[in-house]
């Protein structure tokens, strides 16, 4: 091969490796951005919740409500709240919906599963190489919490278990408020993953004697 060919192949390999780092960083910085724009809204909101006899709310605490509010399910990227394991230092924003943007950008609640307040089995999936790559680590009776605009809840684990891509019976109501998370498997698996790790957690016992 003459030199000039390549050097024109050097230089297409550099585009090439140049296009992939810069989508990469787009990506990562899409995610950091969204991360912090979502956790800001969402702690205004909360610190702003007025009495319920209080009519006047601010501009963020109308946006939440309102996209909570509607009937059928909120749109696609919605706010939903923010997970925290404490044990992993995982803490990262949910937002409504398992798109492609919406799980680059945060954990995503699975349409068709109940929000944390109203006391069913609460569904949230992540990627593995991401917001929920420390679930490798989790334990049994490890605190999750999930905090929303209606407040707080504590979950501790019960029980991981490996699963095919078609076992959603996970998700399925348990009688009990529940939060089962779901991401790819094996975790260090180059290319798609073809299995299913599932983490069970219960709400604490305190939680669920007052309610949802």
């Amino acid at each position: 091969m003459k030199k000039s060919s390549l050097r024109w192949l050097e230089r297409a390999l550099l585009v090439v490796a140049l296009l992939c780092l810069g989508a990469w960083a787009y990506a990562w910085l899409d995610a950091r951005y969204a991360q912090y724009r979502e956790g800001k809204l969402l702690d205004e909101a909360a610190d702003v919740r007025p009495p319920a006899s209080v009519a006047s709310e601010t501009d963020a605490l109308e946006t939440f409500r309102d996209a909570r509010g509607r009937s059928g399910p909120a749109p696609e990227g919605t706010l939903v709240g923010r997970i925290e394991i404490p044990r992993l230092g995982v803490s990262a924003i949910v937002l409504e919906g398992i798109g492609k943007k919406t799980l680059r950008r945060g954990v995503g609640h699975i349409p068709e599963t109940p929000l944390p307040e109203t006391g069913g089995n609460v569904g949230l999936a992540a990627h593995r190489d991401s917001f929920f790559r420390e679930l490798k680590d989790i334990r049994k009776n490890d605190i999750i919490t999930l905090k929303t605009l209606e407040g707080t809840y504590e979950y501790r684990v019960e029980w991981t278990r490996i699963v095919q891509p078609e076992d959603v019976e996970v998700l399925a109501g348990t009688g009990a408020p529940a939060l089962t998370l779901v991401t790819c498997y094996p975790f260090y698996y180059v290319g798609s993953a073809p299995e299913r790790f599932i983490v069970r957690a219960v709400r604490t016992e305190e939680q669920a004697a007052s309610g949802p």
